[in-house]
């Protein structure tokens, strides 16, 4: 090693080291107060508990679901207002929603649970439809408030489970 780059690397290593620390302490205080409030929302989202879940939420939260596009339509809500009047309205069928987490990510300002979400929509016609589908829910949090939620979900099962619920024709 050449005796400027070492000098070069020694300088590096004098400054990044306070950098580091200072990231590294604040990295672990965003994510100690980002972690409950998200686990927190993440729970009355779950039990479908909106009395609970609005007063997470910040004032310009957005809620959207991209992968529920072809199953649903346009799943994507920005204002807390708007977000409560979907959850209130469109969840209004679901009997239940049930998670069991398989991974949870806390870093920083986010909160990513992986698992299986068992869930029942009644289907307007006489029919509950209960399927396991595969999710991924990343939930941003500033503030103290939620400002984002995202969900993603393999509709597979829930689309094999309709079917397989469908009344036979004659």
């Amino acid at each position: 090693m050449n005796k400027s780059f070492s000098v070069i690397l020694i300088l590096i290593l004098t400054f990044a080291a306070p950098a580091t620390a200072a990231t590294a302490k604040r990295y672990t205080a965003e994510t100690a107060a980002a972690a409950p409030v998200a686990d927190a929302y993440l729970a009355a989202y779950v039990s479908l508990d909106w009395d609970r879940l609005e007063p997470l939420l910040a004032d310009d939260a957005s809620f959207n679901d991209p992968t529920a596009a072809l199953v649903f339509g346009a799943v994507g809500t920005q204002g807390k207002l708007a977000v409560m009047q979907r959850f209130r309205k469109a969840y209004a069928p679901l009997r239940q929603m049930a998670l069991t987490k398989r991974r949870v990510i806390h870093s920083g300002h986010f909160a990513l649970y992986e698992g299986d979400l068992a869930w029942t929509v009644d289907m307007g016609d006489g029919r509950d439809v209960s399927s396991v589908t595969p999710i991924v829910i990343v939930i941003e949090v500033k503030g103290g408030k939620v400002i984002s939620h995202r969900d993603y979900v393999d509709y597979a099962p829930f689309l094999a489970a309709e079917r397989a619920n469908r009344p036979v024709t004659q």
